[in-house]
C-alpha cells in the first residue's frame, strides 16, 4: 500500500484489472470502438483535419500519463493509461469497413 493509502499491484493484476475496467466501461457506455469512432468524428469536426480513432485512444492515454507527472503514485491514473493503450493498440488494426469485427 502506498501513502495515499491505494494499494499496488503487480503488472500483471494492473493488466488483468485493466481488462476488467474495460469490459465494465463497455457494459456501460457501450465498445469502446464506436465511442472512439464517434469520438474522432467530433473531433474532426472541430479541429478541420481527420482525427482517427486510434488517435482518440492514445490522446486520451496522454492525458492520463500527464496526470502521472503530477501524481505518480495514483493508480487510477495508471489502470487508466494502460486501459488506453490497449484499446488504441485494438483500434490501430481494426477492420472499419467491419464494424462487428
Amino acid at each position: 500500500m502506498d501513502t495515499t493509502g491505494q494499494e499496488w499491484y503487480s503488472a500483471r493484476e494492473l493488466l488483468g484489472e485493466a481488462a476488467n475496467t474495460i469490459a465494465d466501461r463497455g457494459a456501460t457506455y457501450g465498445h469502446y470502438d464506436l465511442t472512439m469512432l464517434r469520438t474522432s468524428k467530433l473531433w474532426s469536426d472541430f479541429l478541420e483535419r481527420e482525427i482517427e480513432p486510434v488517435d482518440v485512444a492514445v490522446c486520451l492515454a496522454l492525458v492520463k500519463l500527464a496526470r502521472t507527472m503530477e501524481s505518480g503514485k495514483h493508480r487510477d491514473s495508471w489502470l487508466d493509461c494502460v486501459a488506453y493503450f490497449a484499446q488504441a493498440g485494438s483500434l490501430a488494426v481494426k477492420d472499419w469497413d467491419d464494424l462487428d469485427a
